[in-house]
């Protein structure tokens, strides 16, 4: 059966071990260049033409022999004859010899016996006599064939991956099919009782599948893989067995989600030990993705995701999308930008934390702020740049620390936004928000990043906020109060200890009995849910969730616009329309 759960082997142990039982693949297809996005040849390509194909000119102008016009100048010009002009996409014409000039467009042909270009802002003409000021070079404006790329040249290496600077290059030399390394088949498999489809009415208790899905779309925009989703299964042996195998015995590579963990419940680390090799490892010191399984059958891969969605996306990016990759020869990696760290990271020590970056771009710097969550809150993904892989030492990695960030793609924020999470910025336009990031902090790294002038916009709604020379302030208030099922009530919630709102609101709390939570908006969900009885909240969110409210007074936000950010105009314009 391998090793067991409780043997956590480290990260970089278990990247070698997948990464030397990834078989090199050897099976090829010739397909349409134009469906050659991203696919891997098979080959290396040498080119059957040419390019430029022909000799062209790179002007509008007059097609000479050079040596005709070798001593012209303004006060000594030279006439030439003209004998006929082209047109682009005719085949070259012959040069009517000394003496005699044609007219060629950019990108026409080149008469042949012509050896120069000559502009037709260098010349003058006077009926069928071209006037000449100045002397040319040979192939003056002249692009020769096979200047850029000689027939027989390698244009292309075997093992690349094609986008489209390849597929315009080889289409340029005329090939219209190429021969790639042929697609994987890979099979989805999810497990849980708890497990529901998108789309189907939602029961209490249970949870959609999301993990599926988003792993689907992120292999099928690679373009190298035909997965094949085999739905939901709940936690039965037979079932989760027969659906492995069926899957390992049609696919190259098996990925199951879910039942991962060594409890009674867990059907997969079983039925994984039952086939030969079997389990090659169970369990990672990583964070999250710990209870990560990798196990063969015969030559077949399998890998065991953790259920959390976090957990088994992290594991997909940094574990499984680099080694699958090793299959087709291809070294792949991720964009990658280095980045200082603008807040203390917590880390886990003794094992690899695979951290989610919200990244912000300022004066041609990147810097990191942590998408704080746990491994089962997946919208933490939604809201990271990208993520960082860092074999923890420490309980933190200590701000302006410089870490190597792998981004999901290349529209990094340079907007800003820092302080206390206001309704507001729900309502704010895209011209901003697409440009923008926001970090909710506590008043003291308020202060402290306002006198550093990092932000474009500070949001603080305290009792006491400092004034700052630097920055417009503008006010707004917003109405709290209480949102309640019940007014008699024994389990209450507000805003975490440090938040602005959690300071108007402890001492209106008649009970001991406090569900501290991360969001105003939860707190209306927690009431309208009965996770609680009452609640402190904006009035919007009562509004929302159609609940009672009882007003207690208007907290007021404290806007802070940064005086010297490019964005001051349009980010007062957003504050002043909500006024």
């Amino acid at each position: 059966m391998g090793l067991i759960f409780h043997d956590l082997i480290k990260f970089d142990d278990a990247y070698k071990i997948i990464n030397e039982n990834m078989e090199k693949l050897s099976d090829s297809e010739i397909i349409n260049l134009s469906e050659a996005y991203n696919r891997i040849s098979a080959e290396d390509i040498y080119s059957k033409n040419n390019l430029p194909l022909y000799s062209r000119s790179q002007v509008d102008g007059y097609a000479v022999i050079s040596s005709d016009i070798k001593d012209a100048s303004y006060n000594n010009p030279v006439k030439l004859l003209l004998s006929g002009e082209t047109f682009i996409g005719e085949t070259p014409v012959n040069h009517p010899g000394s003496g005699k000039c044609i007219k060629v467009p950019t990108g026409g042909a080149i008469p042949i016996g012509s050896d120069a270009m000559v502009p037709f802002e260098d010349t003058n003409i006077n009926g069928n006599t071209v006037i000449f000021y100045k002397s040319v070079p040979k192939f003056n404006e002249i692009s020769n064939a096979g200047i850029d790329v000689i027939k027989g040249e390698k244009i292309l290496n075997k093992y690349t991956m094609l986008d489209s600077r390849h597929i315009a290059v080889l289409a340029a030399t005329g090939l219209d099919k190429i021969k790639v390394l042929r697609k994987i088949n890979i099979g989805i498999i999810s497990t849980g009782n708890e497990l529901i489809y998108p789309g189907d009415n939602y029961i209490d208790g249970k949870i959609y599948d999301s993990n599926a899905m988003a792993i689907e779309s992120e292999l099928n925009s690679l373009n190298n893989f035909n997965v094949k989703n085999y739905g939901i299964l709940s936690d039965d042996y037979e079932l989760i067995k027969n659906a492995i195998d069926k899957s390992v015995n049609n696919n190259d590579i098996t990925i199951t989600i879910g039942s991962t963990s060594a409890g009674d419940k867990d059907m997969v680390y079983k039925i994984l030990g039952e086939y030969t090799p079997g389990i090659l490892f169970h369990g990672v010191r990583v964070k999250p993705g710990k209870p990560f399984i990798f196990a063969k059958s015969g030559k077949k891969i399998i890998f065991g995701l953790p259920g959390f969605p976090v957990s088994s996306m992290m594991i997909l990016y940094s574990l499984i999308i680099p080694n699958i990759f090793s299959i087709f020869n291809y070294n792949y990696n991720y964009n990658k930008i280095n980045a200082y760290t603008k807040e203390n990271f917590e880390l886990h020590v003794g094992n690899t934390d695979l951290l989610l970056i919200k990244l912000l771009k300022k004066d041609k710097k990147y810097y990191a702020y942590q998408v704080h969550g746990n491994s089962g809150s997946i919208s933490r993904i939604m809201r990271a740049n990208g993520f960082s892989i860092i074999n923890s030492t420490s309980e933190y990695l200590k701000k302006n620390t410089e870490i190597k960030v792998n981004i999901f793609n290349n529209n990094i924020p340079d907007i800003l936004i820092y302080g206390q999470y206001s309704p507001l910025i729900e309502d704010m336009p895209y011209n901003i928000r697409l440009k923008s990031i926001f970090i909710e902090s506590g008043y003291n790294d308020i202060i402290r990043s306002m006198e550093n002038n990092e932000a474009d916009l500070y949001i603080l709604n305290y009792k006491n906020n400092p004034e700052n020379k630097n920055y417009d302030i503008i006010k707004i208030g917003t109405p709290y109060g209480f949102v309640y099922s019940k007014r008699n009530y024994d389990t209450a919630a507000i805003l975490y200890k440090g938040s602005g709102l959690y300071d108007y609101s402890y001492d209106k709390l008649n009970t001991k009995n406090i569900i501290y939570l991360d969001n105003p908006n939860i707190i209306a969900d927690y009431v309208k849910n009965k996770r609680c009885d009452v609640g402190i909240t904006y009035k919007n969110y009562a509004e929302y969730y159609n609940l009672n409210f009882d007003f207690i007074d208007n907290i007021y936000f404290y806007f802070y616009i940064n005086k010297n950010s490019i964005y001051y105009n349009e980010l007062k314009a957003f504050i002043n329309d909500n006024l």
